[in-house]
């Protein structure tokens, strides 16, 4: 790993007002999908306000560029039927740090006073190898590496938790293959992007029977590998309290992410 130069940051915040319409919900609340994409984007924004950048683009020392991949994310909807078209909502972000290598960012959802959502998001920067093969991208430091305060207590445990499950995920033998589309489920990085892990789990289970009038009350994440263009994913699930364990696979059997997610009654 290549050194990068160390900048102490105040905890920058960030925040962004949206007018809720046809893009932002979905067919029941809000779009978990567009919501995860706005969480990424504000979380990326967030580490270059704390490098002293005006653009969430990164590299390293030799000026190969870096992401900051996801390594563990967790939403919780406190009232997912709460939003409706035309509602102003606020999403607002906090970053900080965990250890030397990764930074996370604790963001709130408010409809006016009131909280009705929460989303925790912790990354690590990640760059493609010289064979640019997803299966092998590889952490690397960046040129400037921000030191914001170090993360509260629910985060650094979040962290934890996922680096145990990622040394020992377990195995669920996947009972659908789905090929995810390079045109709406892969990012400008080439990456299968974030959110469509969660959007091949609800596809896969939506086609064993799930209810479409169910609402998502939590979805706690971790991420431990990723796939090129062409790549089927292999989905199995395990029966869990409120919801299920989701595991993703590639093709080869190695581990993708696993995701425990909870609904609220219908």
């Amino acid at each position: 790993m290549s050194r990068a130069e160390r900048v102490a940051a105040a905890e920058p915040a960030l925040w962004e007002d949206h007018r809720l319409g046809m893009p932002e919900m979905g067919y029941r609340g809000l779009s978990e999908q567009w919501l995860m994409r706005r969480a990424g984007d504000l979380h990326w924004r967030l580490i270059a306000a704390a490098m002293g950048q005006d653009r969430a683009q990164f590299d390293c020392a030799d000026g190969r560029p870096l992401y900051a991949a996801f390594c563990a994310t967790r939403l919780r909807l406190f009232q997912p039927g709460r939003p409706r078209l035309g509602d102003r909502l606020r999403l607002a972000g906090e970053l900080s740090r965990i250890g030397a290598s990764r930074l996370a960012s604790r963001q709130s959802l408010r409809l006016g006073d009131d909280e009705i959502g929460r989303i925790e998001l912790v990354s690590v920067f990640v760059g493609h190898d010289n064979a640019a093969r997803n299966r092998s991208v590889v952490r690397r430091a960046p040129r400037v590496m921000a030191v914001p305060p170090a993360a509260p207590t629910t985060l650094a445990l979040l962290a934890r938790q996922a680096a145990r499950i990622a040394a020992a995920p377990p195995r669920i033998e996947p009972s659908h293959h789905l090929l995810p589309c390079p045109a709406t489920e892969f990012n400008a990085a080439g990456l299968l992007y974030f959110p469509s892990f969660a959007a091949l789990v609800e596809r896969a289970d939506f086609t064993r029977g799930a209810s479409a009038q169910r609402l998502l009350a939590e979805r706690s994440s971790v991420y431990m590998g990723n796939v090129d263009p062409g790549e089927t994913v292999g989905i199995g699930f395990r029966p869990a309290l409120g919801g299920h364990l989701a595991q993703l696979a590639a093709p080869d059997g190695r581990p993708l992410a696993l995701m425990r997610s909870r609904f609220h009654a219908v």
